[in-house]
């Protein structure tokens, strides 16, 4: 079994497609069917299996796939350690991410990050909470943007405050000019995300013992904020996803407080790489630098 056959089984279970995976690789998709057939006959085991959707894998791949993962990385870190050695600023860092912080952070910090060390490569992983955690604990990602508590088994550097605001229609209208408690809202129809309503929103009506009414629910945080414009509910998010929206809603904050903790979550600090310890300095820094860190 060879590095390379290993790079073919990733890109397939991340592309979950032959010929998307030869895509990336720039090989033929004969190739890449018949080295996960070696690989299946050298490991005796089946990876993958085709539905509807493309290639999926199999409990022994799911299983497999974090070691297959490790071992590449640990090549990585191989070769960015030896670069480095030579005075060369090289590598690849994957970062899994969250919409709002790939809207309103992502940007700047890759731009800053490439300015000071343009031959790192940096590869975005956007999906929703429970996706970031698993991209870290299965080595897909290096470095991914959470909201506190972490799972146990993973390090997490605490980033920022991110306030939880409730969006209303703009007719509404609440006890007080600027702020909302939850009793006003504990009786009123809640929008929610679909995958598991948002680990922050969750949080909070499970702090409060509120008992949810909803008939909507959505896939993404602007078509929910679409969903209160129309009348049809309110929501709780956070703050940092409404910094870009321009929708016609009430946005007020609540008394007391609450709030989520964006943190930056990884495996093991000494298992990053040279060029993931730098993009780690450097979103502290970006952090930092914009008085994000309002902990």
């Amino acid at each position: 079994m060879s590095l390379f056959s290993y790079s073919i089984f990733n890109a397939v279970a991340e592309q979950k497609s032959f010929l998307k995976a030869a895509e990336v690789l720039n090989l033929t998709p004969s190739a890449i069917s018949h080295s996960i057939t070696k690989l299946e006959n050298q490991l005796g085991v089946a990876l993958f299996i085709r539905d509807r959707t493309g290639m999926q894998l199999t409990f022994e791949g799911q299983n497999l796939l974090p070691y297959v993962r490790a071992v590449l990385n640990c090549e990585e870190r191989l070769k960015q350690e030896a670069a480095h050695i030579n005075g060369l600023e090289k590598g690849v860092v994957r970062i899994g991410t969250y919409s709002s912080i790939c809207i309103n952070w992502i940007p700047d910090i890759v731009k800053s990050f490439r300015q000071l060390f343009p031959h790192i490569q940096i590869i975005i992983f956007q999906g929703g909470y429970e996706d970031v955690t698993g991209w870290i604990k299965t080595g897909a990602v290096d470095l991914g943007f959470i909201s506190l508590p972490a799972e146990e088994n993973l390090a997490v550097t605490p980033l920022s405050k991110d306030p939880l605001l409730c969006v209303t229609p703009k007719d509404f209208r609440p006890e007080h000019p600027d702020y909302v408690t939850v009793d006003e809202i504990k009786d009123m129809s809640f929008i929610l995300q679909r995958d598991d309503y948002n680990k922050d929103t969750k949080a909070l009506l499970l702090k409060y013992n509120l008992s949810v009414h909803s008939q909507f629910y959505s896939i993404d945080d602007q078509s929910i904020v679409a969903m209160v414009e129309s009348g049809l509910g309110i929501a709780i998010l956070p703050e940092l996803v409404l910094q870009k929206n321009h929708s016609d809603v009430g946005i007020y904050r609540f008394k007391p407080d609450e709030h989520r903790l964006i943190g930056l979550a990884y495996l093991k600090k000494q298992y990053l790489s040279p060029a993931a310890l730098k993009i780690f300095d450097h979103i502290l820094a970006y952090v930092e630098k914009e008085g994000l860190n309002k902990l």
